[in-house]
């Protein structure tokens, strides 16, 4: 990719950075510890040969013994630019313990020669494909999964979820915070600068195009064929959790809305999880956060049957 990449897509890009850093002091402040009772664990397993694909892997003790075995998957956040997958080693933790595989991923970064949004739907797909692999080697056979994201991980278990295939039964998504229309998260600008144009365009569909070829009309068809919410149809509108804050500034109401519109349209199981006190991190409202790993637990034992 060329240099200008790495200054993201513009501006409204750094804030997202901002708050990818916020969400990481957190959860280094939260820290959360692993107890061998919780099952067996596997850190920073190879799925392919770039410098972030790796993954850690969780089973539950009695992985060998459960022929319906499930994976739930961690997408990190951190603006497609960072964070890490121990940014979900507390989910990990959580949910091995009621009996589910749970694996948390890294993936390339726009930061890097090369890499598009596209690379990081591949990765997902391959990261899988290894964790079904390496799990069987540890006697533990994994039949079906759900994904699940938070902000820019969000965004691409969505995508996955609607505009992939996939090597497993996938019964559910789980998404805080995700950019569901990339038209909303970064609208049009006649400002600015070219460089960003060209490389927000290389971002959503790996190709280098000079920013003198645009129209607002191309740019935004560009962005939409990056955005989740242009794939949901009869075919791809999974069961799926939605959680979104009201004071959001940065992936705004508008995200959340589009979402309900098109699964309402469709008449598609789901649930919506507003936080009326919450911004990016969902950290206000303790209430909400109840509700979503409750409603987790229900999807959980709905579609994975235990």
């Amino acid at each position: 990719m060329r240099n200008s990449s790495k200054k993201g897509c513009g501006c409204l890009l750094g804030a997202i950075v901002l708050i990818g850093i916020i969400g990481a002091i957190m959860m280094y402040i939260r820290k959360p510890k692993w107890h061998d009772e919780y099952g067996q664990r596997f850190q920073d397993i190879a799925y392919g040969s770039r410098q972030h694909n790796t993954y850690d892997l969780y089973l539950p003790d009695d992985a060998g013994k459960n022929d319906t075995l499930a994976l739930i998957l961690y997408v990190h956040g951190g603006s497609w630019l960072g964070g890490d997958k121990k940014d979900h080693r507390g989910d990990c933790h959580t949910w091995v313990q009621k009996g589910y595989a749970t694996a948390t991923m890294n993936y390339s970064l726009l930061s890097e020669e090369g890499v598009s949004l596209l690379t990081m739907y591949d990765e997902i797909d391959a990261c899988i494909r290894h964790v079904v692999s390496y799990a069987s080697e540890k006697g533990a056979h994994i039949c079906q999964m759900a994904i699940a994201g938070t902000s820019a991980g969000g965004h691409l278990a969505m995508m996955y979820a609607y505009h992939h295939s996939h090597p497993l039964p996938l019964r559910f998504e789980a998404i805080k915070v995700g950019p569901a229309d990339f038209r909303v998260l970064f609208p049009y600008d006649e400002k600015t600068k070219p460089e960003d144009v060209e490389s927000t365009v290389f971002s959503c569909i790996g190709k280098h195009l000079n920013a003198s070829e645009y129209s607002k009309e191309l740019l935004d068809s560009i962005k939409l064929s990056a955005s989740p919410v242009n794939y949901i149809d009869d075919s791809t509108a999974l069961p799926a959790i939605f959680a979104y804050g009201e004071k959001d500034w940065l992936v705004v109401p508008e995200h959340y809305l589009a979402l309900k519109a098109k699964y309402d349209s469709l008449g598609r199981p789901y649930d919506l999880i507003t936080f009326p006190n919450s911004g990016h991190t969902l950290m206000g409202d303790k209430d909400c956060s109840e509700r979503y790993e409750k409603t987790l637990s229900a999807y959980c034992k709905e579609y994975f049957g235990y």
